[in-house]
């Protein structure tokens, strides 16, 4: 199930709750947290640690422009506003579930061959071939 980020985050990742709208939480009686969850918090739209989500940024016509890997959707689609590659009309959509990070890296570089194989060309705003920044290297 696809997600648009235009303008903030709006999902479900990491809530679990019913359609009617009752917002019950699992406790132990006092309104503690159970012993077996995690103390930390993330930030809205962060997905659980060691977990990522792959997405892809999608222009009007509803071409992709970009593929990439984040544990934080909104964090992310607020950097790509800033850098420009996400411009006015386009969109963030989220493409996977929260999934271990190396498998969300794996289904990236297999977008990002699919996608040259089909247009000989990466995307855009995608410059290397397994979408991963590389530093250049001063001699």
């Amino acid at each position: 199930m696809a997600r648009g980020f235009s303008g903030g985050y709006r999902g479900g990742i990491g809530r679990r709750g019913s359609s009617s709208g009752s917002n019950r939480s699992r406790s132990n009686g006092a309104g503690r947290r159970s012993s077996g969850s995690s103390t930390r918090t993330r930030s809205k739209g962060q997905v659980k640690s060691g977990k990522a989500v792959q997405y892809a940024i999608k222009d009007r016509q509803g071409k992709s422009t970009y593929y990439g890997t984040t544990n934080n959707p909104r964090r992310r689609a607020a950097e790509h506003r800033k850098s420009g590659k996400l411009g006015k009309g386009d969109r963030l959509v989220v493409e996977t579930r929260a999934i271990h990070r190396k498998s969300a890296e794996k289904v990236e570089a297999a977008k990002l061959a699919s996608h040259r194989r089909q247009h000989r060309r990466n995307p855009i705003h995608n410059t290397t071939k397994d979408g991963k920044y590389h530093q250049r290297r001063l001699i």
